[in-house]
């Protein structure tokens, strides 16, 4: 079943567990004695209907009421057509399987892991708080965890770091399918399921447009619920405990990324990451974090263009006989780092002339072993190729129809297929770690000659498959105002949040799910220790 069908599959099980929902009527609006104008209440609400559904969940347990507010017509967010994989540091379910880690060894990782990004205080809260996060989960809902299958024998991205682990970090949900399948629907219908059954009310194509919030008498601000659209009308819903802000990222907004992100990228989320939960908190005074970065990947460019969603992620790289070239014909990352890693090589700006990216455009080259033995975008390389391939049965005639420097491709490919003979890359040092060799039975397959003609080439582009920056957050999970004071009854978590990994990269297969649940569950316990405001 291909990413678009696994999909609609999971999304229809999905709605089919949420019921009827829940409305408010425009005709039962009540005043409180400051004056708002309600037309419901509850005790929390949470905007966005994918990875904040832990904390939801979190206040369901204490007796707590909640609503949660989608913008999409399907909950789930980009986790429900994601592996479903989360990555979590130190958890019970690896050491279960006979698998060891720590406190004290995984904030060894997780230090070098936020490059300096990331308030010290996040990583400390994701290392205490995401065991208990993944214990939390198997105990109050029917989800079952295992240490991962689809991450294979090399869960950690970067396992040559101090403090990485071979695996056990990175766990998916226990259930029934081939490996390698998408779990994202499994993990959210576990979610949801738990969610209604506890007496959650969910409102799908319902987004969030405003906070209501107050100015206290000591200068602080306090939001105190939510105005939300629903068939063309506005409402009010009072927050007795506080706001729960999980709303994704703003990977299509094209505005947004324009302000921020410095670099050209294709976004392949969902299509309602808009960013519109980030821009609610910044006109209450947010602070920002991580706005700069994202969870990279690498696409075909031309099909990135046609579909512009995850169905565009696939392996483009990692074949032995396979290089990518920048348009001078040079070799410019290893092919077989981690994509979230690859996507950084791609943004090198020449200090010359127009001042162009030096790897943008890319290209994929290989050869016909490839085809031989492997897959491509989705089909057996014995059927036909999509046509953003091109083709030839020599190196400079594919140079010329992909407008690659020839000589320069010819060298760069004569100079890797010496090398890939005696089995080293001492340019990019490609099959040096374990996650360089994952799934081969010999590390030299890491590297073979590109010599069996015809050869085949396409152009690549840099994606990500979401922003990871947002409202600054303490370990706490509320928001903080420029000034760094928690903004009163508020809280974000997943990529709505400035929390990353924390920090700026992947750490592992399920680098961006792990810490959203953990920040959501944080966030949860929060959010529920609060007094009603009055």
């Amino acid at each position: 079943m291909n990413l678009s069908k696994r999909r609609d599959f999971f999304l229809k099980s999905l709605i089919g567990l949420i019921g009827t929902g829940f409305l408010l009527s425009s005709k039962k609006q009540f005043k409180d004695k400051n004056n708002f104008k309600w037309h419901g209440e509850t005790d929390i609400v949470v905007i966005g209907a994918g990875t904040g559904l832990v904390g939801a969940i979190v206040a369901l347990t204490k007796g707590l009421r909640v609503i949660v507010l989608e913008k999409a017509s399907s909950p789930g967010g980009t986790t429900a057509i994601s592996g479903g994989v989360a990555w979590v540091p130190n958890n019970h379910v690896m050491k279960r399987e006979g698998f060891t880690d720590s406190k004290a060894y995984s904030l060894k990782y997780l230090n070098q892991l936020s490059q300096g990004q990331a308030d010290q205080e996040l990583i400390e809260a994701f290392a205490k708080e995401g065991p208990r996060m993944v214990k939390f989960l198997e105990d109050n809902t029917p989800l079952k965890w295992r240490v991962s299958k689809i991450m294979g024998e090399a869960s950690e991205y970067h396992p040559d770091w101090e403090g990485s682990v071979l695996k056990g970090r990175s766990i998916e949900p226990d259930t029934a399918g081939p490996v390698g399948a998408h779990f994202g629907g499994v993990l959210i219908s576990n979610l949801l399921k738990t969610f209604k059954n506890l007496g959650g009310k969910i409102l799908l194509d319902t987004p969030a447009i405003k906070f209501i919030s107050r100015e206290n008498e000591d200068g602080s601000t306090e939001v105190l619920g939510v105005s939300y659209r629903s068939n063309g009308k506005v409402f009010n819903l009072k927050a007795k405990k506080g706001v729960h802000l999980a709303s994704g990222g703003f990977d299509h907004n094209a505005q947004m990324k324009k302000n921020f992100l410095s670099v050209p990228s294709y976004g392949v989320g969902v299509k309602s990451n808009t960013g519109d939960g980030i821009k609610m908190a910044m006109k209450l005074g947010a602070d920002l974090r991580n706005m700069n970065e994202v969870w990279g990947s690498v696409v075909y460019k031309e099909e990135a263009e046609v579909l512009g969603s995850l169905n565009a992620v696939t392996e483009k790289k990692y074949y032995p006989s396979c290089v990518l070239v920048n348009r001078y014909g040079n070799r410019f990352s290893n092919e077989k780092a981690d994509y979230d890693s690859s996507w950084r090589s791609f943004h090198a700006k020449e200090n010359w002339g127009a001042l162009k990216y030096k790897n943008i455009p890319a290209f994929q080259i290989f050869d016909h072993k490839v085809r031989l033995n492997g897959t491509i975008a989705g089909k057996t390389f014995d059927q036909v190729l999509p046509n953003w391939f091109s083709k030839s049965n020599t190196i400079e005639g594919l140079a010329k129809k992909l407008g690659i420097n020839k000589n320069n491709l010819k060298s760069t490919i004569s100079n890797f297929n010496k090398n890939a003979l005696l089995g080293i890359d001492p340019d990019f040092h490609r099959g040096e770690t374990h996650y360089d060799r994952m799934g081969l039975a010999d590390s030299s397959l890491a590297l073979q000659p590109l010599d069996v003609p015809p050869f085949y080439g396409a152009e690549i582009a840099p994606a990500h498959l979401g922003t990871c920056g947002g409202p600054r957050v303490n370990n706490f999970s509320e928001v903080l105002n420029v000034n760094e004071i928690p903004i009163k009854r508020l809280c974000a978590s997943g990529n709505s949040s400035g929390v990353g990994s924390p920090g700026p990269s992947y750490g592992g297969g399920g680098g961006t799910i792990g810490p959203a649940l953990t920040f959501a569950y944080i966030a949860g316990n929060t959010l529920s220790s609060f007094e009603d405001w009055i």
